[in-house]
């Protein structure tokens, strides 16, 4: 109950809660010292936050020409091709073209070995599957090897829990 009050604290010091909530507090608060103490301290942090905010005088201060300084010194765009960027950038274009130019008979090639492997995957797996169905009892021999691993896995964690509980 202690700990549900003191999360309602500070809600209680700026006003923030319900009736129903507000009386509990209050109520928790006539008979613990502590939460009582709390709360004198937020009180007091309020005051002196709020005497801050008064005492700081915003049209006094440049602190709004400062910022607006600032805005219009970061606001300037800088173009990414500017003076020298833009002969770099067909530079750039000019060397990539030259080098698809030259090496697109590499890349054909690749392209068609590429495809000649995965039609080879293909045959494989299709082969796989056609010899999986030719063998008539290969799923019940699956579910028995699985069955005999999982019954000596489960034997040996057994044999091992009872080796570390009595050694």
């Amino acid at each position: 109950m202690h700990e549900e009050i003191h999360e309602l604290l500070s809600a209680y010091v700026d006003d923030e809660l319900g009736k129903k909530q507000r009386q509990e507090v209050e109520r928790h608060m006539s008979d613990c010292g502590e939460c009582r103490e709390e709360v004198a301290h937020l009180l007091e942090l309020k005051a002196l936050l709020s005497s801050a905010y008064e005492e700081f005088d915003m049209k006094n201060s440049n602190m709004e020409q400062t910022v607006m300084a600032r805005i219009r010194f970061e606001s300037t765009p800088e173009t990414l091709l500017s003076r020298g960027g833009m002969a770099a950038a067909i530079a750039g274009a000019i060397v990539m073209a030259a080098f698809l130019w030259f090496a697109s008979s590499v890349i054909t090639k690749g392209i068609h070995v590429g495809v000649t492997l995965t039609s080879i995957s293909f045959s494989l797996i299709r082969s796989a599957f056609t010899v999986a169905g030719a063998l008539p009892n290969l799923l019940e021999v699956f579910l028995v090897l699985a069955l005999i691993v999982l019954i000596a896995s489960g034997w040996s964690v057994r044999r091992l829990l009872d080796t570390k509980s009595t050694g």
